[in-house]
């Protein structure tokens, strides 16, 4: 299994603390955060920068996850 920063170019708590720090600027719209990693992936594949763009699909996987979490935990009233 490939290491944290191999998966995501640093570690899962550097990437959820970068969220929770955008979640801020981004008032009650945090999903367009990760419209925006998934936009700068494009940007990697454009120019063939592949394990690049394949971190920040990564990275949105992780915080998608995350979201569903804790919509779940939400809708059980955890």
């Amino acid at each position: 299994m490939a290491t944290q920063k191999q998966m995501y170019g640093m570690t899962e708590a550097s990437v959820l603390k970068e969220y929770q720090e955008a979640r801020k600027l981004y008032g009650g719209y945090e999903d367009l955060y990760i419209m925006a990693i998934l936009s700068d992936a494009q940007h990697m594949i454009e120019y063939r920068k592949l394990k690049t763009a394949n971190q920040f699909i990564n990275k949105a996987k992780l915080l998608l996850s995350d979201r569903a979490k804790q919509h779940l935990h939400r809708t059980k009233g955890e």
